[in-house]
């Protein structure tokens, strides 16, 4: 084997375990997130509101679902295809990302933590769905879910205590506010 070869088959190997391995990860990984802050609500009234948002999430995936079947393709691991993520989709997945959970830190944790729950769940579901089993890829989904955990991530560097309630040099296992009581 030549070099060529040797680094041809890496990159084939780490192209398959990034696209088969590390995406589907981050979107399933949305899905955990959603259920872990339906588990970690206190309070009735953020109890209620978080199981509603699991079970509609899961209702709209189903109908997402029904709705997709003639596109349905059985995976093929071996292939990545022509996966190609938009720099657009990206941003814009980013900036609503970032943009939710900044409007969220002036809002209700008991009214919109449901609606939290809710659009983690359809929306992992969803784009792990379409990125495994259907012809096309919906590359803008992916690529805006993608853009999406990364948005909320740059949030939670950038603020890190907004969600909780708390901030610098509080304590932060008693916040008042935000989505403190989902123990973010």
């Amino acid at each position: 084997m030549t070099p060529e070869d040797n680094l041809s088959l890496s990159m084939e190997f780490l192209t398959l375990a990034v696209a088969w391995g590390l995406i589907p990860l981050i979107m399933g990984g949305l899905v955990v997130v959603a259920r872990s802050l339906v588990a970690k609500a206190e309070g009735a009234e953020r109890v209620t509101a978080a199981r509603a948002g699991w079970w509609a999430g899961l209702l709209l995936f189903v109908l997402y679902f029904v709705h997709s079947l003639p596109s349905f393709r059985p995976p093929d691991p071996l292939s990545v295809g022509t996966l190609s993520l938009g720099l657009w989709p990206i941003l814009l997945g980013a900036v609503l990302g970032f943009g939710l959970l900044w409007g969220l830190s002036f809002l209700s944790a008991a009214r919109v933590g449901g609606l939290v729950v809710l659009l983690l769940t359809v929306a992992g579901m969803g784009s792990l769905h379409t990125y495994v089993f259907l012809e096309d890829r919906g590359e803008w989904l992916v690529a805006g879910v993608l853009g999406g955990a990364l948005g909320a991530l740059l949030h939670l560097i950038v603020f890190p205590g907004n969600l909780t309630g708390s901030k610098e040099g509080e304590d932060e296992n008693s916040p008042p506010g935000g989505m403190g009581a989902y123990r973010v």
